[in-house]
């Protein structure tokens, strides 16, 4: 009996131990959900998500809809409501896991203990990006923004690579 106790503690504890950085395996089951919110300047309210699956399926949603961001979002009723506009591309596994593969190395499942709100360092943004990610069973997501440099830059990028900004004329003005 003890020696099963002990066996369960140092799992738990090893698990804890655990290194962030891996070698990425391709899966179906891989995905990776970044979002960015604007919060000032002339794109305040609106939202990006891109959605990355391991099987090369991306989604990308655009608008000032809280269904760009929260696919549970029910205020029907809201002026915003119908603004959520989406674009679905495939990519080829070696670029799914290319992409995948640099999120870890830039730190996607390090665990950080501090949020940016009791940060007094924490940059001012005009955006503020949140990723959410399960790649081989290891999981990450958290409630504040994303302030590491390093992997905020590799999220930037990422949202670069899929995300071709709609001309202004069509985008709906904010009051």
């Amino acid at each position: 009996m003890i020696l099963v106790a002990s066996v369960l503690v140092l799992a738990g504890c090893l698990a804890q131990w655990e290194n962030p950085y891996f070698v990425v395996k391709p899966s179906g089951l891989n995905w990776v959900i970044i979002r960015q919110h604007y919060m000032t300047g002339p794109m305040a309210g609106y939202h990006v998500k891109v959605s990355i699956h391991g099987n090369g399926t991306v989604e990308v949603s655009e608008g000032t809809s809280a269904l760009v961001s929260n696919s549970f979002a029910y205020n029907t009723k809201s002026d915003t409501w119908g603004d959520n506009h989406k674009a679905r591309t495939t990519i080829s596994e070696e670029e799914t896991n290319m992409i995948f593969q640099d999120l870890v190395n830039n730190g996607l499942f390090v665990k950080r203990e501090r949020s940016i709100f009791s940060e007094e360092s924490a940059p001012i943004e005009n955006a503020f990006i949140y990723v959410s990610a399960n790649i081989q069973n290891k999981t990450t997501g958290s409630p504040d923004p994303v302030t590491d440099p390093d992997l905020l830059d590799s999220l930037k990028m990422t949202i670069a690579w899929f995300y071709q900004p709609r001309p202004a004329s069509k985008k709906p003005t904010l009051n």
